[in-house]
């Protein structure tokens, strides 16, 4: 596992994947300003998704808060370098 300092990161993305479409919430590094920006649950739309992101943040890591099983979300986000993926327990997540 590879640690990565909270200061290089350059978004914080909060994602709910239990809806169609997918709740997802985007705050950029050094902005108290969030963004909702749903999702659809779809391979095609979770990989352009993940392009736009590369493209917007120039390949700097993005860390992309989840449900502690994330299934085949997980599997598909896993493919992007620049994604860090933070499981959290769902009870955390309800708070």
């Amino acid at each position: 596992m590879t640690y990565i300092a909270p200061n290089a990161l350059a978004a914080l993305v909060g994602l709910d994947w239990a809806d169609a479409p997918q709740a997802v919430c985007l705050q950029t590094a050094g902005s108290a300003k969030r963004a909702d920006c749903p999702r659809e649950h779809t391979p095609e739309a979770i990989d352009a998704w993940g392009t736009t992101l590369r493209t917007r943040f120039h390949s700097h890591p993005v860390a992309i808060c989840l449900a502690l099983h994330p299934g085949p979300l997980g599997s598909a986000l896993r493919t992007y370098a620049l994604l860090v993926l933070c499981p959290l327990h769902p009870r955390t997540l309800a708070r």
